[in-house]
């Protein structure tokens, strides 16, 4: 028999979601200090007590938010479309990552305030939840053609997030965000072309 929810349970599902939107939006706009847990309640229309309900803090509705922003951020890099090129696919992906960074709205809670709110172990628990798969899956590709030196997939991939997580971190605050993505993106292929095998290298130097 199929898992019914009960209406209480629809409206508890919903009641977190908005909270975590409104808070969402409170701090990347205020700032974790900045934002009390009585305007997060004031602006999802509920109680402070309804809050607590979902979370036992502040710094867990925060790392909900967070949690969600990088669902998000997963989802864009998500949609690019891939080819049979492995290559031009990791170029392509970490553009779209870095892109999010271009919005004229921002990325929401920025990347140095989460680590600083949540420490380091945890933001970066719960950032991997949402990102470290599909670099796996990105450099696993890369390795599967035979394109990459014999690293293992583990140390490949953290390399190449930390990358990403630092890129993205240096274009906050940055007024010509698009030269200073260019440049970044040029770091990203010279670290991927850097990993190559001889023989793959010369490939790419005849395009």
């Amino acid at each position: 028999m199929a898992n019914i929810k009960s209406r209480r349970d629809e409206n508890a599902e919903a009641t977190r979601a908005a909270l975590i939107q409104k808070a969402g939006l409170l701090f990347a706009k205020n700032g974790f200090s900045n934002t009390s847990l009585g305007k997060i309640a004031e602006h999802a229309r509920v109680t402070k007590g309804a809050i607590y309900h979902h979370f036992d803090s502040k710094d867990d509705i925060f790392a909900a938010c967070y949690s969600r922003q990088a669902s998000e951020v997963a989802k864009v890099v998500k949609k690019v479309t891939l080819t049979d090129d492995p290559w031009v696919d990791a170029i392509n992906q970490s553009k779209a990552y870095l892109d999010i960074s271009m919005k004229s709205v921002g990325i929401g809670v920025s990347i140095q305030e989460a680590i600083t709110v949540l420490g380091w172990l945890r933001w970066r628990k719960l950032d991997e939840e949402h990102t470290m798969g599909l670099l796996t899956q990105t450099i696993a590709r890369l390795q599967n053609a035979k394109l990459l030196k014999p690293y293992t997939s583990t140390l490949l991939a953290d390399a190449l997030y930390g990358i990403l997580i630092h890129a993205m971190m240096s274009l906050v605050g940055v007024e010509d965000k698009k030269t200073k993505r260019d440049e970044l993106m040029l770091l990203v292929q010279d670290f991927i072309f850097g990993i190559m095998t001889e023989s793959a290298k010369e490939k790419l130097e005849k395009y």
